[in-house]
Formats: structure tokens, sequence, C-alpha cells
């Protein structure tokens, strides 16, 4: 049987407050991601998967104010929230994954065998989300939806193992791809980010360990996955923001062949007017010749 969470009403006010700021701020940038994306014709597979961890993002910020202590009085709530806020937090994470290693796969390019690993991360994703979705529906049947050490500990190594994985693949593939410096700092630091959603996993399972409906547990419970949706967005923002700073057409998420086509367009656009120019100035002067070599 679910027991309503024995936690003050002041406390509710701060994981509130808490929870709106940073699954706000997912919201927005995800917002402005798929604008962006739309506006300039570029919608592709990870803002797909970002779209669907915008739609569970909202739903675990609805989830705050459900499991208020306003609303033990009403049964029925109390039941949707603890079977629906549990898989909306784990489809957020995962979800914002899929949306961080889909680009490697525009951004590297890669061939062969090294495609075929990227792909196989991604099913190694999509195995871990469902699992734990499954693993969380069972105890919400079973347990009340009481979080125990199974799944903390199951969290804790899912995040370190994916999150690892994000960050090291990237980093691999990268390697070879036509960066500048500072373009490859910028990149790197970004799939880098993701090793933050780790070092909130760690005293979240800690707690949920120790003290799974303490206000501490509910508030890293809130942040996390929020915070993952937000990393997942920097790619697409600190390309805006490196095309607007440098006044650059080319985005840094876009492959390395159609960065060098728009560089390259200009040359060989300024190169034909150059040939043309050469190719009119010999045809006159022939023509110049031809006509005075008749009259003469």
């Amino acid at each position: 049987m679910m027991l309503p969470l024995q936690i003050p009403s002041d406390a509710w006010q701060t994981i509130k407050v808490v929870a709106c700021i940073f699954h706000g701020s997912a919201i927005a940038t995800t917002s402005f991601r798929l604008g962006y994306r739309l506006c300039t014709s570029k919608f592709w597979w990870e803002d797909a998967w970002a779209a669907i961890a915008l739609v569970f993002d909202i739903i675990c910020l609805f989830g705050v104010w459900g499991e208020a202590p306003t609303f033990d009085d009403d049964p029925r709530v109390y039941t949707v929230m603890f079977w629906l806020i549990p898989i909306a937090f784990t489809s957020v994470l995962w979800a914002a994954r899929m949306s961080t290693i889909y680009p490697v796969l525009r951004v590297a390019d890669p061939r062969g065998a090294l495609r075929w690993t990227v792909y196989a991360i991604i099913s190694c994703f999509a195995v871990m989300w469902t699992a734990l979705v499954i693993q969380k529906v069972l105890t919400c049947v079973y347990h009340g939806c009481n979080i125990g050490s199974d799944v903390a500990i199951a969290d804790l190594v899912t995040d370190a193992v994916s999150d690892l994985m994000l960050v090291i693949t990237p980093m691999y593939l990268l390697r070879d791809v036509g960066l500048t410096h500072h373009q490859r700092i910028l990149v790197t630091s970004v799939f880098c980010a993701s090793l933050l959603t780790t070092a909130i996993s760690i005293p979240l399972s800690i707690l949920l360990l120790l003290a799974p409906t303490s206000q501490a547990a509910l508030i890293f419970g809130h942040v996390k996955p929020a915070t993952s949706l937000v990393i997942a967005n920097l790619l697409v923002i600190v390309s805006f923001v490196y095309r607007y700073m440098r006044n650059s057409r080319a985005d840094l998420d876009q492959p390395a062949a159609t960065r060098a086509a728009e560089f390259s367009t200009f040359v060989d656009l300024d190169q034909f007017t150059m040939d043309r120019n050469w190719s009119i100035a010999q045809t006159s002067s022939v023509a110049t010749c031809t006509v005075v070599s008749t009259q003469v």
C-alpha cells in the first residue's frame, strides 16, 4: 500500500522552488533548441529524442505539485503520481542521453565498425532504459513505489556506465574530425558535461539508501533529470552562440564535410569569378588580334 510522503509544507515549498527552476530551465532550453532546429530545417533524430524528453520533463514538473500534501485526500491522484513520476524521471534521463549520443553520428560521421559501435551503444542505452522502467514498475506493484537499495544501485551503475560512454565515445571518434582547437575544446566540453549527471547520481543513490523520502532526496531526484536534459541541449545552444559570436554560417554539430563545403563555396565562387574574367579577357584579346590582322 502506498503511504503519503510525510514532509512538512515548508519543505515542500523548497522542493517546488528548486524543481521549478531546474525543470523550467530544461523546458526553456529544449523549447529554444526545437524552435531553432525547425526554423533552420535541421531537425534530426536527436531533436526528436529531446522532444520526447521534454514531454516527460513537463510531467515531472507537474508531479512536484501532484506529490504535495494538499493532494493527500485524493488517493487517485496519489496513485497516478506514484506510478507515473518514477517512470517519467527515468524516461527524461534516458531520452536526454539518446539525444546526446546521436549527434556523434553526424559530427564524427564514423564508417564501418565504428558506426556499428555507436549503434551498439544506442542499443545498450535502450536496454538499460527499458530494464530500469520495468524494475520501477515492479517496485510500484510489489512495494508501493518505495525505492529500495536495488533501485538505487541499479540507477548508479547505469548512470556511471552510460555517462562514461557519452564521454569516451565522442572523444575517440572526434580525434580525426576537422575542427579548430577552440571548436574541439567546445565540443569536447559539451560531451564531458555528461559526467555532471553521475556527480548528481552519487549523492542521490546514497540518499535513496538512507532516507528515500527526505527533502534532499526529492530535490536531487528533480535536479538529476532536468540537468541531463539541459546537458543534451548544450551542443545546439553552444553551436548557436558560436555562430552568432563568430558571425559564421557553420554549425559545430554539423559534419566536417558540411562545414568544409560551406567554406569552400565562397572560395570556389571567387575562383570562378576570376577564371571567368580571365577567360573574357583572353577572348577579347584574341578577337582584337584577329580584327587587326584582318585589317592589315
